[in-house]
């Protein structure tokens, strides 16, 4: 018998802000649902549901497949501090 791994448990949470998200996640990535976005031209948003959470890019992206079928837009984030380049490529 091949074991494929724990089946995905879907969960999602209730609407939820920037904060809030960042709060409960801190340091991962997410996959948003039900976005209440400010703007049609801005990456801000109002609130959003998380419909899947992890350590690497790929895990909340599984575990929001299920819901690809009855959602338009699956958006995907990440709650920590962008890095920055440790090296310089300009010229002096």
């Amino acid at each position: 018998m091949v074991d494929h791994g724990a089946p995905i448990e879907l969960s999602v949470s209730d609407p939820l802000t920037w904060a809030e998200i960042c709060a409960r996640y801190p340091d991962e990535w997410v996959a948003l649902i039900e976005i209440d976005w400010v703007s049609d031209d801005a990456l801000s948003f109002r609130s959003a549901r998380v419909a899947g959470h992890g350590k690497t890019r790929k895990e909340p992206l599984d575990q929001a497949r299920p819901l690809r079928a009855q959602y338009n837009e699956i958006a995907h984030f990440f709650t920590g501090p962008i890095g920055v380049p440790r090296r310089s490529f300009l010229l002096p």
